[in-house]
């Protein structure tokens, strides 16, 4: 009889399988090799734990959600262990970036310090917040009453992709179009290209429209 090797076995566990239930579970680590993975965003020790749940009713969607110091991910039961590992490694970053996204007062002290820094303080917005309600452009500028919304979908959005927006909807309260001006403000943001690069890619993925 085949002696199981421990060292394998502490590595990689099996799952833990109930025949009553649809669904077991099991720990797979992640594509860097981690067990447990650690690290927060920032580097700090978190103490985060995975549980990967595979469900045989499962056939093709995922979910994953955070349950205290646990992020559990869900999985269908045929899910190869590479496969699951590269699903969990995304799915915790996903989780971990969007716990790290900026709140509305955050994203509103943002602004002004970008309005500070290239506009010389003369774009000055009433309130910049997220929005739900934007499926089809990224920002919004209502000149007005100088307020500003931010699609959601953009709280996973690097910080360099998300000040150019910031920017662009703050020129927008002092200039209305999209001339030579605004152009002029716009470019001193030294990440000008590389933002304007993300868009354009992440616009094509989604076919959504971002409002210039």
């Amino acid at each position: 009889m085949a002696r199981e090797n421990p060292e394998m076995s502490r590595r990689f566990p099996q799952p833990t399988r109930n025949r009553q239930r649809s669904t077991s579970i099991e720990q797979v680590p992640l594509i860097q090799g981690d067990l447990f993975p650690r690290m927060g965003m920032d580097g700090r020790d978190i103490g985060l734990i995975i549980e990967v749940r595979r469900s045989t009713r499962r056939k093709k969607t995922i979910e994953a959600y955070r349950n205290g110091e646990k992020v559990i991910v869900s999985i269908p039961a045929r899910m190869s262990q590479r496969e699951a590992a590269e699903v969990v490694d995304e799915m915790v970053k996903k989780i971990l970036h969007e716990e790290s996204a900026l709140t509305n007062e955050q994203l509103f002290d943002r602004a002004k310090l970008l309005n500070k820094k290239f506009l010389d303080g003369k774009a000055v917005p009433v309130s910049v917040e997220w929005s739900s309600r934007m499926s089809r452009i990224w920002g919004a500028c209502t000149i007005e009453d100088r307020t500003i919304r931010i699609s959601d979908r953009l709280r996973d959005a690097p910080e360099y992709a998300l000040d150019y927006l910031l920017l662009h909807e703050l020129i927008h309260i002092v200039i209305p179009g999209h001339g030579a001006d605004f152009r002029a403000l716009l470019e001193r943001y030294p990440e000008l290209a590389r933002a304007e690069g993300y868009f354009e890619g992440r616009t094509h993925r989604s076919s959504g429209d971002f409002e210039q």
